[in-house]
Formats: structure tokens, sequence, C-alpha cells
């Protein structure tokens, strides 16, 4: 019997979701590009693209729904957490089933963390 090897579905399945993502971000008014490893999650940078672009937390509610997930609440008033230089950092949960009794995902794997960058004038 030969030695079983882990499935490394998880680039895959990113790499199949960027691109759908990447033509609604640019519908948006917003360039996404990839940063980081695609090993644990997908890391993602919005970046305001057009001279006019559309409400960013639209375009991640659009995200989610298109991949199947639900954004997750970072706060009780925002789905976002504040980052550096006014980026807004969004998680979207994929497949990472219910929180444990000690508040951690019974699998942590499976969801993107999207930065979008502010729009400047």
């Amino acid at each position: 019997m030969y030695d079983e090897k882990p499935i490394h579905a998880r680039p895959s399945l990113y790499a199949l979701c960027f691109f759908d993502l990447k033509k609604i971000a640019l519908k948006y008014g917003y360039n996404l590009v990839l940063h980081g490893s695609l090993h644990r999650d997908l890391d993602l940078i919005a970046i305001p693209w057009q001279e006019k672009v559309k409400d960013s937390e639209k375009m991640i509610k659009e995200f989610a729904k298109v991949l199947g997930g639900y954004v997750m609440k970072c706060y009780a008033d925002k789905l976002y957490i504040d980052k550096p230089h006014g980026r807004k950092c969004y998680v979207i949960n994929l497949n990472r089933g219910e929180k444990s009794k000690k508040g951690e995902y019974k699998d942590p794997q499976y969801y993107l963390d999207i930065s979008v960058m502010p729009v400047t004038t």
C-alpha cells in the first residue's frame, strides 16, 4: 500500500474563485490583487482602480454570496476591522464549521481575508 499524502485543495479552490471575484471587484471600481501563500486562506487586496467606485461593503457581501459563504462580524456594529493606512479588513468564512466551546473553529481553514484600500482624492 502506498503512503497517503494530504490533498491540498485550498490553492485550487482559491484559484478557481479568484477570477470570478476579480470580475465583481471591477464592477465596483476596484482591482483585486492576490497576496499570501494560498495555504491557509485567500489573502486579497481591493484597490480603488476606477475614478468612481461603488460601496465596498456591498462588494464584499456579493463576494460572500457568490462563494456561498458569509461575512464574519468583527464587532457588533460592523463587518470589518480597521487596519493601518485606512484599510478595512473583512473575513468571509467558507467552510469552517461551527465554533467549539473554546471559541475556535473546528476547521480553521477555508476563508478569505480581504483588505479594502481607502479611496483618496
